[in-house]
């Protein structure tokens, strides 16, 4: 779940409900130690690096006429969607680096604060939390830049790569493979963390978060010569039903059959449409609570979803899959027309 914030240069900022919490976790564990005053400065600014990071991607993509759909921010981070692909190795490496140049200019900025502000009182504590965002910018920076996916040290290693031998697949395998090597290391290094009396579980989700991610980009990245000749008009479902975002999941499954292959119904709140509710999806409610559960809570929102013309490259989506939820959005003209349904992509892609 996803609450749009506002825009900056055009381009939506999402929450995700899961930064709420680390932000109220970052407020408690520092108003524990400094002021509320230098604790609330701590939480915006730790909110602010993390989305100044994203922002410095979303830049410089719209410098090489790539266009962000959004930035989202959660517990983990933050990811700047970008609309396609980058053109060229050289737009690729721009692209990525732009994000840990921008934490190395947000920690700098942090460290002249420090050193400006008084030692004592308020504006001390303020500026002792300056000094920690500075560390915070500048282990992000550094970290983001190791030479892995999703990290965007992998994607500068893709454009390195890419650019020597002219094969982006080829790049992004060897991207990939090297951020699974780097999320396995990090979990080793919990579990010696451990066995050493230092225990670091943080570590052990983020590595696992590189390796699983790393894993889906790299099986995306082998499976792009399969699918380079077909596009998403031949495999998609044009045309889709539509339900008011009251209707229940009995009333939905009963009427499955005029869904079609879409395996999937258009959610309308107001006469808009808003999202979309698939049939894997009614099917995960329990039968004893089908009757009450309505699409509104369960419906995945549009803008969360990939979209693409009739004429887009499957290739060229393969990345912007989620393995998890295969599907993706069919446009013609701004409009909505159809969907690739879950079920066909798995069929294509074998996940």
């Amino acid at each position: 779940m996803t609450l749009e914030c506002g825009r900056i240069a055009g381009v939506p900022v999402r929450l995700h409900w899961s930064a709420l919490i680390v932000a109220a976790y970052l407020a408690y564990s520092l108003g524990t130690t400094t002021s509320i005053v230098a604790a609330l400065v701590g939480v915006i600014g730790f909110g602010l690096s993390i989305l100044g990071h994203e922002v410095g991607h979303a830049l410089i993509a719209r410098r090489f006429g790539v266009a962000t759909t959004s930035i989202d921010l959660w517990a983990l981070g933050g990811v700047a969607r970008l609309a396609s692909e980058a053109p060229s190795p050289r737009s690729e490496g721009c692209i990525a680096v732009a994000g840990p140049g921008a934490s190395a200019l947000i920690s700098l900025s942090s460290w002249v604060g420090w050193l400006t502000l008084p030692v004592n009182g308020i504006a001390g504590e303020i500026g002792r939390v300056l000094l920690w965002l500075a560390i915070l910018n500048a282990a992000l920076c550094v970290f983001n830049m190791l030479p892995g996916s999703p990290l965007d040290g992998g994607r500068i290693l893709r454009a390195v790569r890419w650019a020597r031998h002219g094969d982006r697949p080829r790049a992004v395998r060897e991207s990939a493979r090297s951020g699974m090597f780097i999320g396995v290391a990090l979990v080793i290094a919990s579990i010696a963390l451990t066995v050493s009396g230092r225990t670091s579980v943080m570590l052990v989700f983020v590595g696992l978060f590189i390796a699983a991610n790393a894993r889906a980009e790299l099986t995306m990245g082998q499976l792009h010569d399969s699918v380079s000749d077909v596009t998403i008009g031949s495999v998609a479902w044009l045309g889709l039903a539509h339900a008011d975002e009251f209707t229940t999941v009995t009333d939905i499954i009963d009427q499955q059959q005029r869904l079609g292959e879409a395996e999937a119904v258009l959610v309308v709140a107001q006469r808009d449409v808003v999202g979309i509710a698939l049939v894997d999806d009614l099917y995960r409610v329990p039968p004893n609570e089908r009757q009450q559960t309505q699409l509104g809570d369960l419906m995945r929102m549009i803008d969360d979803l990939p979209d693409a013309s009739v004429s887009t490259p499957l290739a060229d989506m393969l990345l912007k899959i989620d393995p998890g939820t295969p599907v993706i959005l069919v446009r013609e003209g701004g409009s909505l027309i159809g969907i690739v349904p879950p079920t066909r992509l798995r069929q294509l892609l074998e996940i």
